[in-house]
């Protein structure tokens, strides 16, 4: 990974409610109000992941990989990445960066259509 891009959280400890907050947050700007319940675990990795119970009116699951940003924001992805979210609106850090996958599925920064 290059420095200009994300890299995975590591170290969790007292960062939950900031990623809680921030998954609470994309989601709501992509989906409306929703109720969560997070599930934190650990990549053979050591990188830091949610499993998110969407729950009410939009209901599902969704992963998250979480990551630090290269000025030290924190950044959830949805993995996977659902197409509109790609393209149309990205993911935003805690830092105010938005990211996106490109067609390769490589992380990059998120540049709006035009």
């Amino acid at each position: 990974m290059t420095p200009d891009l994300p890299v995975p959280l590591t170290d969790l400890r007292r960062r939950a409610p900031i990623a809680r907050n921030l998954i609470q947050a994309v989601l709501t700007e992509l989906l409306g109000p929703v109720e969560l319940k997070y599930d934190f675990y650990r990549e053979w990795n050591g990188c830091w992941k949610v499993r998110v119970t969407i729950v009410g009116a939009n209901t599902g699951k969704l992963d998250f990989t979480l990551l630090d940003t290269p000025t030290g924001g924190m950044l959830a992805m949805p993995r996977p990445l659902p197409e509109r979210w790609r393209v149309q609106t990205g993911i935003a850090a805690t830092d105010g960066s938005r990211w996106s996958l490109d067609a390769a599925g490589q992380l990059v920064r998120f540049t709006p259509p035009t």
